[in-house]
Formats: C-alpha cells, sequence, structure tokens
C-alpha cells in the first residue's frame, strides 16, 4: 500500500477512535452516576469553637459548621450531650451543596463541666456522620483558663442591650418583608445587624446593613439584645 494512501486510513482510524471517546454517555450512566451520588450522605465540619475550649455560664457558644452534599443539605442540628439544642434549616427549598451555618446555645447551671458539641447535616432523611468537639462550662471567670479567639465569621455580641439580629444562614436581603420582594443582596453566614424594625406577624426583621436598609425571615436568625421595643413598620 503506497505511504500517502496509510497516512490517510491512520488518520480516519484515530478520527474514529476521537469520535467514539467523545460520544455522549448514555442515559443508564447518568442514571448511576445520579443514584451514586444519593447514596452519599451529606458530610458535616465544625469549625469552631475548637476541643477543649472555654465558656462562661450563661455565655451564649457559636457553634460554625460547613456542611456539603452532591444534591443539596437541607438542615443542620446541634445537639449537646445528645440533646438536641438547635436546628438551622436552608432558606433554599432544594438545599445547599454547601451550606455554612452559625448554631447557637445557652449553657445552664446542669452543663457545668465538659459537654459535647455535635452536629449532624440532613439531606431529606439522609444523615452525616456527625462531628464534634468537647468544652468546658466555668461558673465563674476565675476559673478560665485562657479565653478562645473568635474565628474569622463568627461575630462578637455586645452584651449591650441593643436588639441585634444574627443571620445564622447565607440569607436574602429583601425589599419588604416577603419572599415576592426583590432581594438587595445576600448576607453572609454570622452577618451582625441592629433590628430596625418588624412585621406584624413577628416573622420579619427590618435591618440595618451597611448603611442600607432591608429585611430578613426571622426563621434564618438568632435575636440578642432586648427586642420588645422593635416597632411595627409594615403589616
Amino acid at each position: 500500500m503506497p505511504a500517502a494512501r496509510c497516512q490517510v486510513v491512520l488518520y480516519l482510524a484515530c478520527l474514529l477512535l476521537a469520535a467514539c471517546n467523545l460520544s455522549p454517555r448514555s442515559p443508564a450512566s447518568d442514571a448511576a452516576n445520579a443514584t451514586d451520588s444519593a447514596r452519599q450522605p451529606p458530610s458535616i465540619e465544625i469549625g469552631s469553637p475548637a476541643d477543649g475550649d472555654e465558656f462562661l455560664l450563661g455565655e451564649q457558644i457559636l457553634v460554625s459548621v460547613l456542611a456539603a452534599d452532591s444534591i443539596g443539605i437541607n438542615q443542620v442540628k446541634l445537639f449537646v450531650d445528645d440533646q438536641i439544642v438547635r436546628t438551622v434549616s436552608s432558606e433554599s427549598l432544594q438545599g445547599e451543596l454547601a451550606m455554612t451555618a452559625i448554631l447557637d446555645f445557652l449553657p445552664q447551671r446542669a452543663n457545668l463541666g465538659r459537654i459535647t458539641l455535635r452536629v449532624l447535616a440532613y439531606r431529606g432523611a439522609v444523615v452525616s456522620r456527625p462531628d464534634e468537639v468537647s468544652v468546658i462550662v466555668r461558673e465563674s471567670p476565675a476559673q478560665i483558663l485562657a479565653t478562645p479567639a473568635l474565628p474569622a465569621g463568627v461575630p462578637y455580641i455586645p452584651n449591650d442591650g441593643i436588639c441585634r439580629a444574627l443571620v445564622n444562614v447565607n440569607l436574602n436581603f429583601r425589599s419588604g418583608p416577603g419572599t415576592t420582594y426583590r432581594v438587595l443582596s445576600v448576607l453572609g453566614t454570622g452577618t451582625l445587624a441592629p433590628i430596625r424594625g418588624r412585621d406584624s406577624q413577628h416573622s420579619w426583621w427590618q435591618l440595618t446593613v451597611e448603611g442600607r436598609d432591608g429585611w430578613v425571615s426571622g426563621d434564618f436568625t438568632t435575636e440578642y439584645g432586648d427586642c420588645s421595643r422593635v416597632p411595627v413598620v409594615a403589616g
């Protein structure tokens, strides 16, 4: 066979091989991959506090977590010594592939000493493996050997009585008190802002963030300070 013809045959064979490699995946292959993803449970990791950190009785413990899933995280839950104390949900009905959250717990006298903080992430009924840390609750400041530094993304909450909202998960900041209002921006997990007003159902808060007023759903926030005098500014 002439050399030129051999080169043409070889070129056509290479094209055929490339076409086979670039052919679209079969529906059966896609279905198998989706099934594999559904079988994998979510994952969750505690960012703070660290194991062995000390806290004062009556002082809020803020637990920051990162949960991940190939389909979508719907909820994360915080347990203290196997008792559920806080649940935070995603604002998205579809869940989030990567969900950051802050879950708060106020230790009482029954929690003095060493306690275990355990977190779980949920995709519907599918549950992650737990992650946990052990911290110590002290009765007086004199007993605390070292005060843990606040990690990035976890705010300091002043004890000054001012009504504030802590954003527990990434949250839409809207132009009015309802999901039909325009989204102005998305407030990141850990945003702490003063509450200026509320709706008549006490379910939406008007916040001021970086000089801009907007609204967030109270289902995804924790309130601090004296909020009894927050005025109703929307029906």
